[in-house]
């Protein structure tokens, strides 16, 4: 009896860690291809707090030499316009929210300058605002990540949070 309660745990927790090994790898590789779909980038800075479903990540992607011709080759990136600062803008808001929320280490490193925002930066938020999820839908700011590109600094800002 014992042996049977020992395989069935390990089956039960290899299932538990297959399956959130395919969550984890979904998430990574939707972030990885807007991230490949620019030249190599030189170095990062990544920070993250949550868990399972509920997270806040922010990181610094450091470029040498990014071009606004690569950013427009790029499927995932748009021209920031005025209009364009205000929604980016209204996603910040809300991050900074979250940020205020979490984990130290995250609130420590947290160190975005929001007056960068400016037209002729590049940038590409996705989000399911709209998305069915259960009996309702998601709402605006339940699941987005946001990519800016600041191209006299080099680095593009990535900003992700999910409820």
């Amino acid at each position: 009896m014992k042996k049977f309660c020992l395989i069935l745990l390990a089956i039960i927790l290899g299932i538990c860690l297959l399956v959130s090994m395919m969550f984890f790898g979904f998430l990574y590789s939707h972030q990885k291809s807007v991230i490949s779909s620019l030249p190599d980038y030189e170095s990062r800075e990544f920070y993250t707090s949550g868990g399972f479903q509920d997270y806040t990540d922010y990181a610094k992607y450091f470029y040498d030499s990014i071009t606004a011709q690569d950013l427009e080759s790029s499927e995932h990136f748009t021209v920031t316009t005025d209009e364009d600062v205000e929604e980016i803008l209204l996603h910040i808001d809300d991050f900074e929210r979250a940020v205020a929320v979490t984990a130290e280490e995250l609130k420590e490193n947290y160190d975005f300058d929001r007056s960068i925002v400016t037209e002729g930066d590049y940038f590409c938020i996705e989000t399911k605002f709209g998305e069915p999820i259960g009996q309702g839908f998601y709402e605006k700011f339940h699941n987005y990540s946001v990519y800016y590109f600041d191209i006299d600094a080099q680095i593009m800002y990535y900003f992700h949070h999910n409820i």
